[in-house]
């Protein structure tokens, strides 16, 4: 990865985000807790639980899940049950709005992490919902 000068806030743990991740650019999906996103639905995990021990996963839990592809969120509602409950948004994002990098897990191998320059606020007005039984189905 080349040198970046991104200023990351200052609980992010050393080396993150890691170096094997790249600047974001293109389509990106993100499940959220409603249809129309607010900024809530773009907290990371450290954000929501900053007292939380997140031990090896410090790093992921200060991005935010998301997927590049129609088909990688096909997959992801297949093998996890619980975002059939969420609603699916899409952004077009560029390198301003931060890195991302592949973080899959054993029933998830197409997941991402956005670590991101911009606040909350601004992806939620960047985000817009999309009818995820189209996903589904495709």
């Amino acid at each position: 990865m080349e040198e970046r000068n991104f200023m990351w806030p200052g609980h992010y743990p050393e080396r993150c985000p890691p170096d094997d991740v790249e600047d974001v650019s293109g389509v990106v999906f993100r499940f959220t807790n409603r249809a129309n996103p607010k900024h809530k639905d773009f907290l990371s995990y450290y954000e929501l639980k900053p007292n939380e021990d997140w031990g090896d996963k410090a790093c992921q839990a200060r991005g935010l899940s998301v997927y590049i592809s129609e088909n990688d969120c096909k997959t992801a509602l297949a093998a996890v049950p619980a975002l059939r409950k969420k609603s699916l948004c899409v952004a077009e994002l560029s390198s301003e709005t931060g890195m991302i990098g592949g973080t899959p897990s054993k029933n998830n191998y197409n997941h991402k992490t956005l670590w991101s320059l911009i606040s909350a606020h601004d992806l939620a007005e960047i985000f817009m919902p999309i009818d995820t039984m189209k996903v589904i189905n495709a």
